[in-house]
């Protein structure tokens, strides 16, 4: 490479953006994620198949270009640099999308399935405002059916038995993920993809215990109980709401109050994100700080700030563990 480097012409930008890249010299980092990002909508976008390969090469030929003309990194001037990062990001965000499609992809259901499901629990969620248990079944592989599937049992037909780890059976009627009802529109399809869904439905019968489930861990029993207390102490919508915020139980929310918060556009406040995690830790870094102020021996002794952020950090970790929100 370093012989090549001598033959070569370095790698320029036009004076545009030259000039562009010399105005954002101190905030250059921020644009690796956006090349990367770019990498990822470049998946999103191109219809598949041998594209998302042309993307990958072509970033990554565009980077070895570069290094191949330069010979090493200290050769490169700035634009250099940039178009050598760009093209390795780019091709990193694209393969980065292949690599977690690949990993995730799950054959849907091809056609609606009607008989005795047998699975695994693997998750449990509580929907009261739909009268309904919603689970997560991992099925065996000699049933023939995709390897995890959803079914909604009715509250009358629940057993408190089917709760994660245990192996249920019962009948049960399942369809293929559904598609978008109008062209561009939400796709549950897509979404189940992506989760490793490959079937939604109901069960009709009581299910029976196949193979009891081990002890339930800490945190599911005191999520669990953390709820229902909220929704006791709360009635209505207000109780489903806060059981949510407190610890990212959805299924207390009626439809009603879920298409209201829809309709306004405000839907994503229900989901736990790191908007909820960052006001919490805010809220506990300031009561902390002011309450250790009151004492002004303390105050002296101590980095007031750093014990608050300590005490918030802590509050942080605690929040996202105990609503899944990982």
């Amino acid at each position: 490479m370093a012989s090549l480097s001598r033959f070569s012409t370095p790698v320029r930008l036009g004076p545009a953006a030259e000039r562009f890249v010399l105005a954002e010299r101190d905030q250059l980092p921020p644009w690796i994620v956006v090349a990367f990002g770019a990498g990822i909508a470049a998946w999103f976008a191109l219809p598949g198949g041998a594209w998302h390969g042309v993307v990958i090469a072509l970033g990554a030929a565009t980077a070895l270009g570069v290094l191949a003309v330069h010979g090493r990194w200290a050769a490169m001037e700035l634009g250099a640099r940039c178009v050598f990062i760009a093209g390795l990001m780019l091709a990193a965000g694209t393969a980065h999308m292949a690599w977690r499609a690949e990993r995730v992809a799950a054959d849907p259901l091809p056609a609606p399935w009607f008989g005795t499901l047998t699975g695994r629990v693997i998750e449990r969620e509580m929907q009261p405002a739909r009268g309904q248990v919603r689970l997560v079944l991992q099925t065996a592989p000699a049933f023939g059916l995709p390897r995890t599937v959803r079914v909604n049992l009715d509250l009358a037909l629940d057993d408190a038995a089917a709760r994660p780890g245990a192996i249920i059976a019962g009948r049960a009627r399942l369809m293929p993920p559904a598609q978008a009802s109008l062209p561009g529109g939400y796709s549950f399809a897509q979404r189940a993809w992506f989760d490793q869904l490959g079937a939604t439905g109901s069960m009709l019968d009581p299910p029976r215990s196949v193979q009891p489930a081990g002890s339930q861990s800490g945190l599911d029993s005191l999520r669990a109980r953390l709820s229902a207390h909220i929704q006791t102490r709360l009635d209505g919508g207000a109780g489903g709401i806060a059981a949510t915020l407190a610890t990212g139980d959805r299924g207390a929310i009626s439809e009603d109050d879920a298409e209201a918060m829809r309709r306004s556009g405000l839907a994503h406040l229900l989901s736990i994100s790191g908007l909820h995690v960052t006001a919490l830790i805010g809220a506990v870094w300031l009561v902390t700080l002011r309450l250790l102020a009151l004492s002004p021996p303390l105050a002296r002794a101590v980095p007031l700030p750093l014990v608050a952020a300590g005490a918030g950090a802590l509050a942080g970790i605690a929040y996202t563990l105990l609503t899944s929100a990982l």
